[in-house]
């Protein structure tokens, strides 16, 4: 009995390399954005996206620095609104 051998592009794809929602595309966006932001590249940003509004959450190094990713949040297309969470390590 012989067992067919399966090649990777017969398979089914099991991941997507893009997200499938525009709430994906949008997360991911402002994600890299924020990466390539000198000052928010290191602070430890949690970014979640529900119909287009934006949810900033977990702590940042300073007030400024919460300023800047509601501003990058505004400045990203397709954005309708941002919940800033984000909160200020004692300090």
């Amino acid at each position: 009995m012989t067992n067919p051998w399966f090649f990777p592009h017969d398979l089914p794809a099991l991941f997507h390399a893009e997200p499938t929602s525009e709430d994906g595309r949008l997360a991911c966006q402002l994600a890299e954005r924020m990466q390539r932001h000198p000052s928010l590249r290191r602070e430890r940003i949690c970014i979640e996206v529900q119909n287009r509004v934006v949810i900033l959450d977990g702590p940042v190094s300073s007030a400024e620095l919460s300023a800047e990713a509601r501003a990058v949040a505004w400045h990203t297309p397709g954005v309708h609104d941002v919940s800033n969470r984000l909160r200020q390590l004692p300090g």
